[in-house]
């Protein structure tokens, strides 16, 4: 007997009333199960109930329950600080109610507002307050904290210990775990969050000494996390005990570490720990003058400079095509075409560029002289060696300044490029830049000079500089005051010194000179946000982007995207707007949501703010996206949008290939489109430029990174892309954009740092992260004369005619006699020419060469066309890409191993290599990885073989065929070299050398050749339930065992396979997505049919589609088990006695005998579950909407004539139709309110078919006494969806269909399907 329903809580509340202390209590335990039933009712007694709680005449379990009470109450109320404090006082109550089933929501809530209340509380006591922890709030922390340690979550633990500085819990935890991960995800989490620069450190310096001591036998998984705590920290009093505890038994580990910090670490904490470092004894002095060489960062830039020149893949087509169409005597396309180049051999040392077009770069003038001249140093970025005489004919000569006429802007471009030549070297050169400072008077050279001092004594703080840079800026010039402005910035970088910033701000605001006052801005940020000067607000936009760079800080966000709406200044408002990507740059994938908005603004400020946040943030990832959001923004009505788009577009697409990015084949289409296009805008032109420069940066050999290979911030990179947005006023400054290009490559070195030859192996397709094609030169037109095309009645007309005067002998005068050749090229009467074209592949239409392919040309069949390996070797010093770092493994027999791990997403193995290699979809971010690696020699009793540095020596002034471009300091009688590079005779280094694949390192194939997907394997069966070895031979595949929803990211992660393995209707393919995949040949699905491919379109674009059969009645039992389970209620009792509830016997089972089954469709399994219900003695009745009588009869069913009389007289009903757009939602609100209030609707057919959201309001309500679900709307079901909450509701996660045999079946038949396929004879082709 199923027990009545309580409408009301009025009897119970009565009893509160009673004098008897005994119903009062009754009636307190009696009320706390209805509150969620009642509380709006009960809430009109709290003031009774809290009475209770303090009364003394109450035992104290009853005045608990009353506590507890109250606190439900004001749950319901909205009130959970009042429901926090009473669940205090509830004591054992509420730790009863914790294990109560349906209360899980009001405890969560709870729980987590005492977590809140705990952390604050906490923060306050930390700073001095004088509020005391209640003892009991402290005592529900301590049990959280121990059931998250007791069931394994110990990240959780972590980040609740972190917020409410609980630092003995974190120690607790990995005392008793020895997990380091559980360290790094701790300093991670300090790190990325907005906690307070004095609780970072001290997080960070408690973290330190818990890290074990790295070792080579251990793989050190964790040097990356060691290596930015200690590049954050800047603490030189660790970092030194690490290096000595290394030497000399781990001095290779001890190298790693030092060309670690270099990569993030800053000038004056690298020199500290230079200086620190001991001398050491016979046996460790070689080791420790090692390390000390290797913390100069000087090798680390000797190497990276190396892999460039090597490895450069310039195409020098696409410079020579910009130069052709850009007007050189323009000095805005001058210095566009200079940045280009630049940027392209950013780094490479190669200048046949400049030595071909020596005209062009002639006619430089003034400032575009400038710019030309230190483009050079962005050219030979690194080679510090050899800078000067590289730079030595630009360079003011010891005398002093040249007199002569335009001599100024090549000597002063030259002492800024000397500052890039060593940025980041940490050379003597900023000596010789200050006594050229000191000794010069004019302004272009002391502008010059303070840029190129600024930029190599970055972070230096040398107050020495500092102070000359000083004395140039309060000489109030201009140009050479803004440099210095600059420069102070740059030479103090880091330091917070306060005497520093208050005479720059007070200078500020002093100046007259607008150029002056727009670079003083420094950190006072709410001072210079509330000046009226808008050149001083703009100061501290750039102040915020500079100081809360990569925390994604919220408060700083929410300030910049505030100014970039309200601010009255439209400079402010886009630096605001760009300003958001160096605060997000650690999270790409955040910024398009972001500025979406910001990107459809009415102020152009505000879009082109939006493109260079876009380009920045996103840089280097490819990030559909955001590419999505800029294709739009390049036909820009205002011009300086478009050239914003075109920027940032080269920066997200910079080392991508056609394969992994859909966008990069019609971007460089479109930037060659606008650079050609005389009747563009220029500073469109301008933008198309620099995105070409970007996209092809540094020989194609470098990326556009904002943090370092060690995952912390990269200042200089950060500085030089804030630098290089200036150039909206000042051209020069794009230049610093190369501070941010970093090399990607793998250098393996051995203990004496030399450059061991080895092969290592990249997991993935080498055409997914191949350098790009060769611009190929454009095909001259050939204009041939085209004989007038006639329509063909015309024809007809004419040719009767002349039939008839040629009978009569009497030849019409338009009759002219027409060879052939024209009337084949008139194409009068349609006909097919079968003649070969005389002029080869040429247009009927407009005789011109064309890609068209005759129909004559033999099509390359599918089975002759050689398929490309799914992995490839690649030699040491080769280029690797970020995203491809992930799929990088070091064989298990190679004699060089590396002793750290290749990349923060790869976990060393024992033999060194990752642990998974399959080619998944590319880490949001590179954030470290690659890069110099050390390495440990396996077979160190064999001879090896080295990779020698190309040399290159300074050739005489005297000797030289090339006359140097004029720039005053070179007369008539001496005509010295120009050294723009210092081995004119040296070839272009030629690609590496393709490795043929090694198949020992794959577990599928010998020879991969065909590309198979796997979606959707939740389970992970697809490869063990069926004998692939049939196929091995002919595919490689890769298993996918989540599902994606977004279209997007589906089609990147799909875009590369030919054949995909679906799941029944787990991953949606519409004809949107079939557009969009141009390599996909096959579908293979499991089950006879999947309504979630769309099967027509997939036939019209000449891909199969094959289905399997199944085995067995998996589905028909799992229809009985869900039936069984809710009319038993056993999901319910199973939950209530594994949580403890004192209560022994709670629900009362439906009995199925004499109970009526109600079967909306009535086919193949609706006529089974009829035959089972049978046995249960229950009384089956059907409706479909093509059911009829008969039907019925033979399936042994009683027909119904209309659905609403089978729900009104069914206690279960149960759904078996195929969902098309007649059965969607065919139950209905209306529907399920016809039920009786004890019925249960079970569901595993398909989701849709059920109305979910009227089906939750029922639930809630508890107006039917439950439902069993197999299916979904959403699959996976989200993990916040309101189904997972409910009480009275049995789920599973659409396993009606799954069981071994049908599996067996399904994925047998898939590889049989996929062989088929391979012979070129699918079969099972499902039909559209």
């Amino acid at each position: 007997m199923v027990a009545r329903s309580q409408s009301s809580a009025a009897g119970v509340l009565a009893l509160l009333e009673e004098p008897d202390p005994v119903f009062k209590q009754h009636a307190l335990k009696a009320l706390n199960p209805l509150v969620p039933q009642f509380w709006a009712e009960i809430s009109e007694h709290i003031t009774l109930i809290e009475s209770l709680y303090e009364s003394e005449e109450l035992p104290q379990a009853a005045r608990d329950n009353a506590a507890l009470l109250a606190s439900k109450v004001y749950y319901f109320l909205g009130e959970y600080d009042e429901a926090l404090s009473f669940a205090l006082g509830a004591g054992s109550a509420f730790e009863a109610e914790t294990r109560v089933y349906g209360s899980e929501e009001f405890v969560e809530t709870v729980v987590s507002k005492a977590i809140d209340r705990y952390i604050q509380l906490r923060a306050e006591e930390q700073s001095g307050g004088h509020e005391k922890i209640d003892p009991r709030l402290q005592s529900i922390i301590e049990g959280i904290f121990s059931r998250c340690i007791a069931e394994g979550e110990f990240k959780q633990a972590v980040g609740i210990a972190l917020e409410s500085r609980r630092l003995d819990v974190i120690s607790s935890i990995y005392q008793r775990t020895q997990d380091t991960s559980l360290l790094s995800y701790a300093m991670e989490a300090v790190l990325d969050t907005g906690f307070s620069l004095s609780y970072r450190n001290q997080v960070l310096q408690f973290l330190f000494p818990l890290f074990p001591k790295p070792t080579i036998g251990a793989g050190i998984p964790h040097v990356h996390a060691l290596t930015r705590l200690l590049v954050t920290l800047n603490s030189s009093s660790l970092t030194i005990p690490l290096l000595t505890s290394l030497v000399p038994k781990e001095r290779l580990v001890a190298y790693q570490f030092a060309f670690d910090l270099v990569e993030g670490g800053a000038q004056d904490f690298l020199e500290s720990v230079r200086g620190e470092l001991p001398e050491g004894d016979a046996d460790t002095k070689p080791i420790y003058d090692r390390l000390r060489s290797i913390l100069t960062g000087q090798e680390s830039v000797k190497l990276y400079l190396e892999f460039l020149k090597r490895n450069n893949h310039v195409d020098l087509l696409i410079l020579k095509n910009t130069k052709e169409d850009l007007e050189p005597r323009s000095s805005i396309y001058h210095t566009a075409l200079t940045l280009q180049n630049a940027f392209m051999h950013s780094g490479t040392t190669s200048d046949l560029f400049l030595r071909d077009n020596l005209e062009w770069l002639g006619l430089a003038s003034n400032w575009s002289k400038f710019s030309a001249t230190a483009g050079l140093g962005v050219i030979h970025k690194g080679y510090f060696e050899q800078g000067k005489t590289i730079l030595g004919p630009y360079l003011p000569q010891s005398g002093g300044e040249s007199g002569i006429q335009g001599a100024a802007y090549s000597e002063g471009g030259a002492l800024y490029a000397l500052g890039l030549i060593n940025a980041g070297c940490r050379t003597s050169i900023t000596d010789y830049l200050r006594d050229t400072l000191k000794a010069s008077q004019g302004e272009v050279v002391q502008h010059g000079a303070a840029l190129g001092l600024g930029v190599a004594g970055m972070g230096s703080n040398n107050l020495d500089a500092f102070e000359d840079l000083k004395n140039v800026l309060f000489m109030d010039s201009a140009v050479a005051g803004e440099a210095s402005g600059y420069a102070m910035g740059l030479i103090m970088l880091g330091s917070a010194a306060a005497d520093p910033v208050r005479e720059m701000i007070v200078y500020a605001r002093e100046t007259q000179h607008e150029k002056i006052i727009r670079e003083e801005a420094d950190e006072t940020v709410k001072m210079l946000l509330a000046e009226k000067d808008p050149i001083l607000r703009y100061g501290g936009v750039y102040t915020i982007a500079l100081a809360y760079a990569g925390t994604a800080n919220n408060d700083a966000v929410r300030q910049l995207l505030h100014i970039a709406v309200s601010d009255t200044s439209d400079d402010v408002r886009r630096a605001a707007v760009t300003s958001l990507a160096f605060l997000l740059f650690k999270n790409p994938s955040q910024v398009p949501r972001i500025v979406q908005l910001l990107s459809e603004s009415y102020n152009p400020h505000v879009r082109c703010g939006a493109t260079l946040a876009l380009g920045i943030a996103c840089a280097g990832t490819g990030l559909q996206d955001a590419v999505e959001i800029l294709e739009p923004m390049t036909k820009d009505s205002v011009d300086f949008v478009r050239q914003g788009a075109f920027i940032a577009l080269g920066m997200i697409l910079v080392q991508q290939s056609e394969a992994s990015s859909p966008s990069l084949a019609s971007t460089r289409t479109l930037y060659a489109k606008v650079v050609s296009d005389k009747h563009e805008d220029p500073m469109a032109r301008f933008g198309a430029a620099i995105g070409q420069g970007f996209i092809d940066a540094g020989g194609r050999n470098v990326t556009i990174s904002l943090q370092s290979r060690a995952g912390t911030k990269n200042t200089s990179a950060i500085v030089g892309m804030a630098m290089f947005c200036q150039f909206w006023y000042w051209y020069p400054l794009a230049h610093c954009a190369c501070l941010a290009f970093e090399p990607t490559g793998i250098i393996g070195l051995t203990e004496d740092l030399k450059i061991p030859k080895f092969e290592f192996v990249s997991n993935a397709k080498p055409s997914l992260f191949a350098y790009p094609a060769s611009t190929k030169p454009q095909k001259r037109e050939i204009v041939i004369k085209v004989a007038t095309a006639v329509l063909s009645t015309t024809a007809k007309v004419k040719a009767r005619e002349k039939k008839k005067a040629a009978a009569e002998g009497d030849p019409m005068e338009t009759d002219d006699k027409v060879d052939s050749r024209k009337e084949n090229a008139g194409d009068i009467e349609m006909k097919e020419d079968t003649t070969p074209a005389k002029d080869g592949d040429v247009s009927p239409i407009t005789r011109s060469i064309s890609d068209l392919v005759g129909e004559s040309k033999p099509i390359a069949s599918k089975t002759g066309k050689k398929a490309e390996p799914s992995f490839e070797m690649l030699p040491n010093f080769s280029r690797v890409t970020p995203a491809q770092l992930s799929h990088i493994s070091f064989p298990a027999d190679c004699r060089y191993q590396p002793v750290r791990a290749i990349s923060m997403n790869s976990h060393l193995s024992k033999a060194g290599g990752p642990a998974r290699t399959t080619t998944g979809p590319a880490p949001e971010k590179f954030a470290g990885g690659g890069g110099i690696l050390i390495l440990a020699d396996l077979r160190p009793h064999e001879d090896s073989e080295f990779i020698e540095f190309e040399t290159a020596t300074a050739p005489s002034t005297t000797e030289s065929p090339t006359n140097p471009v004029p720039n005053g300091n070179v007369t008539a009688v001496h005509q010295p070299t120009p050294h723009i590079a210092l081995d004119e005779t040296a070839p272009e280094a030629d690609p590496p050398q393709a490795f043929e694949p090694s198949p020992a390192h794959f577990k599928m194939s010998e020879s991969p050749f065909t590309s198979v997907a796997i979606l959707d394997d939740y389970q992970q069966v697809a490869l063990t339930s069926a004998d692939w070895s049939i196929v091995k031979d002919r595919v490689h595949v890769d298993v996918f065992n989540d599902t994606i929803l977004d279209e997007d990211a589906l089609v990147q992660r799909l875009f590369k396979y030919e054949v995909i393995c679906t799941m029944r209707e787990r991953t949606k393919i519409s004809a949107s997505v079939l557009d969009r995949l141009p390599n996909l040949r096959f579908i293979a699905t499991t089950g006879p049919r999947n309504a979630a491919i769309d099967v027509a379109h997939a036939k019209s674009k000449g891909i199969s589609v094959s289905g399997t059969g199944s085995q067995g009645n998996s589905t028909l039992e799992h229809i009985w088990a869900l039936i069984l389970s809710v009319a038993r209620f056993l999901a319910m009792d199973d939950a209530s006695v594994k949580a403890g509830d004192p209560r022994w016997q709670i629900n009362v089972p439906l009995g199925l005998s004499g109970r009526t089954l109600g079967l909306i469709g009535v086919g193949r399994l609706g006529s089974q579950t009829a035959k089972i219900a049978k046995a249960f003695n229950m009384r089956v009745i059907g409706w479909s909407p093509n059911l009829t009588p008969e039907r019925a009869a033979a399936a042994e069913v009683e027909f119904i004539p209309t659905k609403d009389e089978l729900l009104q007289q069914s206690d279960i009903v149960s759904l078996h139709l195929v969902l098309s757009s007649s059965t969607r939602h065919i139950v209905g609100a209306a529907e399920l309110g016809l039920l009786k209030p004890t019925a249960f609707l079970i569901n595993t057919s398909r989701g849709p078919l059920i109305n979910e959201g009227a089906l939750i309001d029922i639930l809630k309500q508890k107006r039917i006494a439950g439902a069993g679900l197999d299916v979904f709307d959403v699959e996976p079901l989200p993990i916040n969806h309101p189904l997972r909450s409910l009480g009275n509701v049995t789920l599973t996660p659409h396993t009606g269909y799954v069981n071994d045999s049908n599996y067996q079946a399904f994925w047998g038949q898939t590889v049989e399907n996929i062989e088929a396929y391979l012979n070129g004879a699918p079969k099972r082709v499902l039909q559209g």
